[in-house]
């Protein structure tokens, strides 16, 4: 099996001037710089791919370079991670094991991982990044797909399938709301108030005080949020946290663009209108809802969605919290794997 690939270089443009050796010099030292493959296209027969593994880059809208990584053997299956910000190398292992059943295209969006970025925030919103992942199903020529979405790419999941529900044959949405204000705002400003006291008080004062040091939230802050919320919003207990578990790597600029700059339990970004229940109720699309029972996104949050998708149904994961595919991992992939057969 062939692809029609070029060699493409992901690194920052160097000043001239430089002799030949220090030109090769700073290639070799300057983090990031990879060659990857550019994806042109795949023709149909092509699909699936049969053991092999494919990375590189697709050209989106404007030219944005978008990094993907291709594997699996089974029904293209595009994977939205969450964060938002978050690459997608913490959702790989957890669905590796279902590549017999899914031809899986992991995408970083825009601003995320690999993916390129921009000075100018306003290109990270939910418009630009539905563009973005129908650049991915054109340039691959695959004619439907199904959608795996966490968190904030849950919530992607749903704009792409509201904007091209001719492309879209089943969704998988993992711990995302289908309304921001009213629903999952109000209980993100209701979990601030759950967590054990002292905490709730230490995160407040970060909000007031020292919310932001430099291009990212206080480390302070993320500990204090992180020790409030670990159990059992994470994890059902002490017990079930894997060794040396820790949340991906954020991209800040975008989350700050999204999410915005108030805190983790409040949504001021360009996600603060979001509402996909109205458009979700025409969506003629297979739709499982996955959800920790005591996922910090709640069953509560997750009701809005159920109610609007006419297919849609909800699975909860009893004990457990938000990282219900690392704590319950076998019967995710059995929930999953039985949704994607039907």
């Amino acid at each position: 099996m062939s692809f029609k690939s070029v060699a493409v270089l992901t690194c920052k443009p160097f000043w001239a001037g430089f002799s030949i050796l220090s030109f090769v010099l700073l290639f070799l030292l300057l983090p990031g710089c990879v060659r990857e493959e550019k994806i042109a296209a795949i023709n149909a027969e092509q699909i699936p791919l049969r053991d092999k593994v494919v990375t590189g880059y697709v050209t989106g809208k404007d030219g944005v370079q978008l990094y993907i990584r291709i594997e699996g053997t089974g029904t293209p299956t595009i994977v939205l991670p969450g964060g938002p910000g978050y690459s997608f190398d913490y959702l790989a292992p957890v669905l590796s094991p279902l590549d017999s059943l899914a031809q899986f295209i992991f995408l970083d969006p825009r601003g995320c991982g690999r993916s390129q970025g921009f000075r100018n925030p306003d290109m990270y919103n939910l418009k630009e990044m539905v563009a973005d992942v129908e650049s991915v199903r054109s340039v691959l020529r695959i004619q439907q797909l199904d959608i795996i979405g966490h968190e904030t790419g849950g919530m992607l999941a749903q704009e792409y399938a509201v904007r091209y529900p001719q492309h879209v044959n089943k969704m998988i949405i993992m711990s995302a709301p289908a309304r921001v204000p009213d629903d999952f705002n109000v209980w993100l400003n209701q979990m601030r108030d759950f967590m054990p006291r002292q905490i709730t008080a230490i995160v407040k004062s970060y909000e007031q005080d020292s919310l932001i040091i430099g291009d990212r939230y206080n480390p302070g802050y993320d500990d204090a949020v992180m020790k409030g919320l670990l159990i059992p919003n994470y994890f059902s207990s002490p017990y079930a946290v894997p060794q040396n578990f820790s949340l991906p790597e954020r991209s800040w600029p975008v989350f700050f663009a999204m999410w915005g700059r108030n805190g983790y339990f409040d949504i001021t970004g360009n996600l603060k209108d979001f509402d996909t229940r109205d458009d979700l109720k025409t969506l003629n699309v297979k739709t499982l809802a996955l959800v920790g029972q005591n996922d910090y996104i709640s069953r509560f949050v997750m009701e809005a969605l159920v109610e609007s998708i006419p297919k849609a149904k909800l699975y909860e994961f009893e004990n457990t919290g938000h990282e219900f595919f690392i704590e319950h991992k076998d019967e995710f992939l059995k929930v999953v794997s039985e949704f994607m057969e039907k």
